[in-house]
């Protein structure tokens, strides 16, 4: 299970570019595997932090992403900042507040960041009551 956040300040969107392998170099939002003990809420916010020194508040679940063929599940919640501040840490090289129409597509390092993003951008300024949810495959099934 692969938890994190998309957190919104001001109409940007954070991001942060990997600095450990796999995609290294490419950006991502703050998000890793879920530790033994925690839940889902919790990891969450671990991993934004330690992405992205960001303390967050979870508003909602976002999205539920699946990749069968590598046998992981991404929640990824949309959260705000509880205070102000972000940095660069040992996993992120860059930590950036994106407006919308400057976010490097062409740098995003995962299909589940992808879909997060632009269903977040689809659906901006609407109420939604339940998350998002979509699928990868990296094989087609014959």
């Amino acid at each position: 299970m692969i938890v994190g956040c998309l957190v919104e300040e001001k109409g940007k969107i954070l991001l942060c570019k990997r600095a450990i392998e796999p995609r290294l170099g490419l950006w991502n939002l703050p998000c890793g595997f879920l530790e033994n003990g925690e839940t889902v809420e919790q990891g969450a916010l671990r991993e934004t932090w330690e992405e992205s020194q960001v303390k967050a508040e979870i508003e909602q679940l976002h999205c539920i992403y699946n990749l069968p063929h590598v046998n992981q599940v991404y929640l990824i919640y949309k959260a705000k900042m509880k205070m102000k501040g972000h940095g660069v840490t040992s996993e992120s090289s860059e930590v950036e507040f994106f407006h919308p129409d400057d976010i490097p597509w062409d740098e995003i390092a995962f299909t589940s960041t992808t879909f997060a993003l632009k269903k977040h951008l689809e659906f901006s300024g609407e109420e939604h009551t339940q998350p998002h949810t979509g699928t990868f495959h990296k094989f087609a099934a014959k």
